[in-house]
């Protein structure tokens, strides 16, 4: 406490001795800007600062008729480049010209009181060479000045103190043509999370637009200055330009985006809230990090995805889905959309997916955690009104908003991964010769596939030496029986691997070397010799059964 006081009390030293500075060089300059008279016009000028290193110029231009146009330059001297100061004669008249660094349009520039405008340079007239000298030596010397007043003006520290500063700070703003009101709030579900509503009328238009996101999603290299005619702010883009802002207008909600605009007064406003924001997007991330759950095992993983994902609703779309099961699940997804609905179930393991390929995306509205499975393997079972459609690769979780889906796609990962220990062929006790032929046999049986019916029996031979495969197959209009006899030392244990087709799960063994060793009969007719034949199976768990069986019974 003590070292913070201190600490405190260092800074405010050293702020009161720069505004000090400041107002001495401020003096030292109005005493130099005059009333400067050229053939064709008068030149009215003061500088005033209400703000240490921010100034207001007033240069008003009378001509010879009376007319007066009054131009007024609000700026911080902390934004203009030393090496741009320059007395120099224009005319009849000798001029300072001074512009920002970079050329940032950072200048205010207001005339006549309704004109208002944004640029980077200006012109300060002088009597003569001597006094134009003199003004610019003493912008000079202002420069740095400014500059360390701009570099020590905030004084928030920690997470609430500038979440406080922003909800303070963030008002409205009144323009010539343009009114805009801008409110920020926090929103107490998630760390970081925020609703930033901003209401413009122009004329007799107006539009109502409410942004929500976290700002742990933000790229605090992305607050950029916005300048667009008389409008000041800032833009702001989240990381990898991701679309994890969500976006309500009047009273609609429209697709996600990647960034947004905070109108400002001032250059001033929008300096200091950017440097707020930038600092708090770190310590939103650590909030938020910190309050995703974890999990001890898949119960909890599915009680967490069902609270999260059980019902979403979009404008009038209506997303419900249940998760069941264990590593091998059951996803239950029911889509209305107002004119029609329908039901889809997706069977897969968790263990086939890929855990790096769980990713939060957006999809138009909504925020989706898309899984997808090793090397695109089409493993997932997909049913549409218990209408069996296929199998794919990749399928669509449906998710409220951002932080949700960041949650689902960890609490899945960790999921996977506890399955993919599970199903680890490496850690998986070797079957013995016995165990291998009774798990064959459990798992090569009658079963049907739309309008195909597979009649199957798998039996060993020759003192459990052979392998015989019989399977009926029967559609309405035809019927075949295919019969394959092989040694089982022909046969080689790393060739067997699951095929999908379709709707069609088969479980494939070739002979080593691919030689022709397999007896083939089709309908009680001997066939030529095969180098290979196919298992169906009803579903990819029971292929999987039949692959393992089959590996620990040909393997040496």
């Amino acid at each position: 406490m003590k070292k913070w006081l201190t600490s405190l009390l260092t800074l405010t030293t050293v702020l009161v001795t720069n505004a000090q500075d400041f107002d001495s060089v401020l003096q030292e300059l109005s005493g130099h800007i005059n009333t400067v008279q050229s053939g064709k016009k008068e030149y009215q000028q003061s500088i005033e600062s209400e703000t240490p290193g921010v100034v207001k110029l007033h240069i008003d231009e009378v001509d010879t008729k009376g007319k007066t146009k009054s131009n007024l330059y609000e700026f911080n001297l902390a934004d203009i480049d030393k090496n741009t100061v320059r007395a120099t004669a224009k005319g009849d008249v000798f001029t300072v010209t001074l512009s920002t660094k970079k050329k940032q349009k950072l200048i205010k520039k207001t005339v006549n009181d309704n004109k208002l405008s944004y640029t980077y340079n200006l012109i300060i007239y002088a009597n003569d060479p001597e006094n134009g000298r003199n003004l610019a030596e003493i912008i000079k010397k202002a420069i740095p000045i400014a500059g360390k007043i701009l570099e020590k003006r905030l004084a928030v520290n920690g997470y609430s103190d500038r979440m406080n500063w922003i909800k303070e700070h963030v008002g409205n703003v009144e323009l010539p043509k343009k009114q805009i009101t801008q409110e920020f709030s926090e929103n107490r579900d998630y760390p970081g999370s925020v609703t930033f509503h901003k209401n413009i009328v122009s004329g007799k238009q107006g539009k109502d637009i409410t942004f929500t996101f976290n700002l742990a999603f933000l790229n605090p290299k992305q607050i950029d200055f916005y300048i667009n005619g008389e409008l000041f702010g800032l833009k702001i883009a989240t990381k990898h330009s991701k679309k994890l802002i969500k976006v309500v207008e009047n009273g609609e909600q429209k697709a996600y985006t990647n960034n947004f605009k905070i109108a400002t007064n001032n250059v001033e406003e929008a300096r200091d809230l950017q440097k707020v924001l930038t600092d708090i997007i770190p310590l939103a991330k650590q909030k938020l990090e910190a309050a995703l759950p974890d999990i001890s095992g898949l119960q909890d993983g599915f009680s967490i995805l069902n609270d999260l994902t059980g019902n979403v609703q979009v404008n009038d779309k209506e997303y419900s889905q249940n998760w069941s099961g264990d590593c091998v699940i059951k996803l239950e997804q029911n889509i209305n959309d107002g004119k029609k609905s329908y039901n889809d179930l997706y069977e897969f393991n968790l263990a086939d997916l890929n855990k790096n390929q769980i990713k939060p995306q957006t999809k138009g509205k909504v925020i989706i955690v898309e899984l997808k499975t090793k090397s695109g393997l089409k493993y997932i079972k997909y049913s549409r009104n218990d209408e069996v459609k296929g199998y794919k690769s990749t399928i669509y979780i449906y998710t409220p908003g951002p932080e949700q889906s960041i949650t689902v796609q960890k609490v899945l990962q960790k999921m996977t991964g506890i399955c993919q220990q599970k199903y680890d062929p490496k850690k998986q006790k070797p079957l013995n010769f016995n165990q291998a032929a009774q798990l064959l046999q459990e798992n090569v049986n009658n079963f049907t596939n739309g309008d195909t019916g597979y009649e199957q029996s798998i039996e060993l031979t020759n003192d459990n030496k052979s392998l015989k495969y019989q399977n009926v197959i029967t559609t309405k209009s035809s019927s075949k029986e295919l019969i394959y006899e092989v040694d089982l030392s022909d046969l080689n244990p790393k060739s067997i691997k699951i095929k999908v087709s379709g709707k069609k799960i088969n479980v494939e063994i070739a002979t080593k070397h691919l030689e022709k060793l397999i007896q083939y009969y089709k309908d009680g007719k001997i066939q030529a010799y095969q180098n290979k034949f196919n298992i169906p199976a009803p579903d990819i768990e029971t292929a999987r059964k039949i692959k393992r069986a089959l590996h620990d019974l040909t393997k040496k």
